[in-house]
């Protein structure tokens, strides 16, 4: 299956820095298994499939911002159900656990501030794995 993505990841993919990828699967399609086609452009006349690849395995991922508290925001990841951690974006220097640090840096963002400007609404979805790395 052709899985496209923006111009920023393929050299991190390529070096084995970016060792997965997060993305909303409504039909439950990705599985272990299945072909990876890799590309940037998708469905214009500059796609480029820049790597082939195996789907090694998914992991269900939520990501649940609460916005209720008139002081601080916080964001919750859950990795198939188990809570891995809190980010509070308004922290001089936000609080977060390891493996969120971690998810970030193997998602193909330089820190965990980016990765949550990248995921900053409520999320469900699945994590790609092209590599045995599982949290």
């Amino acid at each position: 299956m052709i899985i496209g993505f923006n111009k920023q990841f393929p050299d991190k993919i390529i070096k084995g820095t970016k060792k997965h990828t997060i993305r909303e699967d409504k039909h439950d399609r990705w599985h272990a298994g299945m072909k990876m086609h890799m590309a940037t452009g998708v469905r214009t006349k500059k796609q480029n499939c820049f790597k082939l690849d195996i789907c090694n395995g998914v992991q269900n991922i939520i990501i649940i911002w609460d916005r209720s508290s008139l002081i601080m925001n916080k964001a919750t990841v859950y990795i198939d159900n188990k809570n891995i951690g809190g980010y509070f974006p308004e922290l001089k220097y936000f609080n977060c656990t390891s493996t969120i640090e971690q998810l970030a840096k193997n998602d193909g963002f330089y820190s965990v501030r980016e990765f949550f400007a990248w995921f900053d609404e409520n999320f469900t979805g699945k994590l790609i794995h092209w590599t045995d790395l599982r949290y």
